[in-house]
């Protein structure tokens, strides 16, 4: 096992795989079972669409000039040390908290956690960038239909190190994994808008990348892209950051501030409650799926970012 094994086989599953494509609508029953079935692996209905279990509403948005579009680019790849002390930050209230799980509190035998960022199509990109406050379907299709090829990723690498006789999970596919989007989601015993794996913080740790003032997490393929993650007791040699700040690879231009139509982002920070209600408020058209991406979308970072020089 190494790193190059681990990007070729997930470079050729990125062109090959079906999840990394939007399906046809489904037209018989055994295809819509078929569909539902996907939609339970790996962790997805678990905090993705489709709420209430519609998925026959899966088929209504899906025309002809979106069938077959593709989601994601190859991903790029960190490794990071499991004992990182960059974890233990993550426990401190106002980072995440003490709800945040150390990967060796998922794996006590992890010695590596390896990160992956897949890419948004150039399509999707642009296509989010035509309408100032509405998503396009490109986008939306990526965000719900697309997690799907997310999650079938880091279940193909974690599968590609169980056969070299190595440990792994996948802590968004963890039946451990917790994820609060809504103050009235008061079972799940997480403070809200927070999750007990953050893949974004996460990212940041290992060497994938660093954080935006937008928050969003910028690679160095930008920050239109999805990630996942790979706790393993492989002991691959990790990446050295090429950074140590928090936003060390943003441009800090502030054109993310002045494009989100919910008016939640300000040189302070990200007024969560605010990005929230406006999601709420304008994706029932949408249903089941929904979405926004316009402070990732047509901005410096969408693609590229800005490391410090050194």
């Amino acid at each position: 096992m190494n790193r190059e094994y681990i990007l070729a086989i997930t470079a050729q599953f990125s062109e090959e795989s079906p999840t990394n494509y939007l399906s046809p609508p489904t037209k018989t029953e055994e295809e819509r079972k078929a569909l539902e079935e996907r939609f339970h692996n790996n962790n997805f209905n678990k905090h993705n669409m489709p709420q209430g279990g519609d998925y026959d509403a899966l088929n209504k948005d899906k025309t002809e000039q979106y069938i077959g579009m593709r989601f994601f680019l190859p991903p790029i790849m960190s490794i990071g040390l499991a004992d990182d002390p960059g974890f233990d930050a993550l426990k401190q209230e106002g980072v995440i908290g003490p709800h945040f799980r150390k990967p060796t509190e998922w794996m006590p035998e992890a010695k590596r956690v390896i990160s992956l960022f897949l890419p948004f199509t150039d399509r999707v990109i642009r296509s989010n960038m035509e309408d100032p406050v509405q998503p396009s379907w490109e986008w939306l299709f990526t965000r719900v239909d697309g997690q799907q090829h997310l999650l079938a990723t880091g279940a193909l690498v974690q599968k590609a190190l169980i056969n070299e006789g190595y440990k792994a999970i996948v802590p968004q596919a963890d039946d451990r994994y917790l994820m609060r989007t809504a103050p009235e989601q008061k079972e799940i015993p997480i403070p809200v808008w927070s999750s007990n794996w953050s893949e974004r913080h996460v990212g940041y740790v290992t060497g994938l990348g660093t954080f935006g003032k937008h928050t969003n997490f910028i690679s160095k393929k930008g920050c239109c892209g999805r990630i996942i993650s790979i706790i393993t007791d492989w002991d691959g040699a990790p990446d050295i950051k090429d950074y140590s700040g928090l936003y060390d690879y943003c441009a800090d231009c502030g054109a993310c501030y002045r494009v989100c139509p919910g008016d939640a982002l300000h040189p302070e920070g990200k007024e969560k409650a605010a990005c929230a209600s406006f999601l709420r408020k304008n994706c029932p058209q949408y249903a089941p799926r929904y979405g926004c991406g316009k402070c990732q979308s047509g901005l410096p970072c969408s693609t590229r970012a800005f490391p410090p020089e050194k």
